[in-house]
């Protein structure tokens, strides 16, 4: 533990509360565990847009208020979150950059969330850890490739990149067992099945977040990334269903992205009996709470991940459907199995962890 280990991610995210709670958890947990580590601050370059463009044009000359809603308070209420749970090195925005901090990390943790999925990333070789000197060991903790099967061909630019990074890592967990078995089948290397970082992490993790929050009153809460006209009437059958107006914890009602705080959006979740979903990390957080969970697919997203979620901690998917549109209530085997499950994961997880770091 002599130097640091550094993490790689979508720590970056200026609109993904679980893409920013899943990285701080999972340094959250290697602190506990005695290590020295922060978060490489890569930020991969983004397009530029005529939307973006104009945006900037409208901030320069006043025209656009940057507390009227839009991405400038999404930028600071996770900048926000980021300082205060999550170390970050300088930020890097090329290989070039990216070998030069690595030098000083005895090891690279990537993951968790989708860093290997193809269609998630800017430059996938940036987190099959391409770029990093060869002296730094690399590891992955709960990488996912977000759906079931690898979704490029054997004979890909990218299939036989990431086949050939692979093959350099000290050791590979995935965060869903197909994952394991792309790595095995795909990749030909071995990888071990490891628990998110939100459902691995200790309670002191949450207790931190819930500290820095108001009560929150909502019953039913809603954090749908996607919504439309059937939804929303769905809501009004819900709301007879429980009996309470369901609140929106994601945007306003004129989709103004007006973004909560952090730790007050999992206060939301913590402190309410019904959490409705389309959110990977949303459901990981209610099922942890306890909650009665109403779950909508969305396979775009990537559905392996959610299938593979549920076998693991045998949670039921109950089919509700109201004017063509499907939701599960997720109903657990019982609390007793639903903890004991996670705990087998967290063990095996931590072991995994030891076992990579200090050898």
């Amino acid at each position: 533990m002599d130097k640091k280990i550094g993490i790689l991610n979508f720590q970056y995210s200026e609109h993904n509360y679980g893409a920013v709670l899943q990285a701080a958890a999972l340094e959250f947990e290697l602190k506990e565990q005695g290590y020295d580590a922060e978060h490489i601050n890569y930020i991969p370059k983004r397009n530029a847009t005529l939307k973006s463009w104009l945006k900037k044009l409208l901030i320069k000359s006043k025209i656009f208020r940057a507390n009227s809603g839009g991405t400038l308070l999404g930028k600071q209420v996770f900048e926000k979150f980021r300082n205060d749970f999550i170390t970050r090195s300088k930020k890097v925005e090329n290989e070039s950059e990216f070998y030069q901090l690595s030098k000083e990390y005895k090891s690279v943790v990537v993951g968790s969330d989708q860093v290997w999925r193809p269609k998630m990333v800017s430059d996938l070789a940036i987190y099959f850890l391409k770029y990093l000197p060869d002296h730094v060991q690399r590891i992955s903790y709960a990488a996912s490739f977000g759906a079931a099967k690898w979704e490029l061909s054997k004979s890909d630019p990218l299939t036989l990149m990431a086949r050939e990074q692979a093959k350099k890592f000290k050791a590979i967990s995935c965060r869903e067992s197909s994952g394991v078995k792309i790595c095995n089948e795909t990749f030909n290397v071995s990888a071990t099945h490891v628990l998110d970082p939100l459902l691995l992490v200790s309670d002191k993790f949450i207790e931190k977040l819930i500290s820095l929050s108001q009560p929150s009153e909502n019953k039913v809460v809603y954090y749908k990334l996607g919504t439309d006209e059937k939804f929303l009437q769905e809501l009004t059958s819900l709301e007879k269903i429980y009996n309470a107006k369901p609140r929106n914890i994601y945007t306003r009602e004129n989709n103004e992205k007006m973004y909560e705080e952090v730790p007050q959006w999992v206060r939301n979740i913590y402190d309410s009996e019904v959490v409705i979903t389309d959110s990977f990390h949303c459901i990981c957080l209610g099922l942890r709470f306890n909650k009665t969970v109403v779950y909508y697919p969305n396979p775009e997203r990537g559905q392996a991940r959610l299938d593979d979620l549920f076998n693991m901690l045998e949670v039921r998917q109950l089919k509700h459907s109201y004017n063509g549109l499907h939701s599960y209530i997720l109903e657990k085997d019982s609390s007793e199995t639903f903890n004991e499950k996670t705990l087998t994961m967290k063990k095996q997880s931590r072991m995994f962890i030891s076992r990579s770091l200090n050898h």
